[in-house]
C-alpha cells in the first residue's frame, strides 16, 4: 500500500497510503529501506536497524545490533546482522521467522514465509511452503 527510497542526503521518504504510519519515516541517515504491508524497515548508516507503521505483531520490534541487510515483510521482518546471520522478527504463525542456521548475504520477507542466499551462494526459504498458506 505504499513504497519508499532513500534521498540522495541519506533522508528515508515514503508515501502512498498511510493507514498504520508506515510512510512516516523517522529522521536519520539511511543506507537501505524496506517497505512491507503495513509498516517499513530502514537501515541507518551506523548498521542500527530501525522499523515504523503497524505493529501487530512485532514486526517494527527491531533488535539491536548492527546490520548489512533488511527486509519488511507482511507481518515479519528480517535482516541481516554484521556477523552474516540472519534473524527475523514479527508473526511466526507459518515458521517465516525461524531462520536455518548459516551465514546469509541476502535476505527476503515474504506475506508468511523468508528467503535468505547463504554465502555459500545456495538459496534457502523457510516458512509456509503451500499458496494459500491456509490451504
Amino acid at each position: 500500500t505504499h513504497t519508499c527510497g532513500i534521498r540522495a542526503d541519506g533522508a528515508a521518504v515514503c508515501s502512498a497510503n498511510n493507514p498504520s504510519w508506515q510512510t512516516d519515516a523517522p529522521a536519520g541517515n539511511f543506507i537501505a529501506i524496506s517497505a512491507g504491508n503495513f509498516h517499513s524497515c530502514g537501515l541507518r548508516a551506523d548498521g542500527a536497524a530501525v522499523c515504523w507503521g503497524n505493529n501487530w505483531f512485532g514486526q517494527t520490534d527491531a533488535p539491536a545490533g548492527n546490520f548489512i541487510a533488511i527486509s519488511a515483510g507482511g507481518t515479519h521482518s528480517c535482516g541481516i546482522r554484521s556477523d552474516g546471520t540472519a534473524v527475523c522478527w514479527g508473526s511466526n504463525s507459518y515458521g517465516q521467522a525461524d531462520v536455518p542456521a548459516g551465514k546469509f548475504t541476502a535476505v527476503s520477507a515474504g506475506g508468511v514465509l523468508s528467503c535468505g542466499l547463504r554465502a555459500d551462494g545456495t538459496a534457502v526459504c523457510w516458512g509456509s511452503n503451500s499458496y494459500p498458506p491456509w490451504a
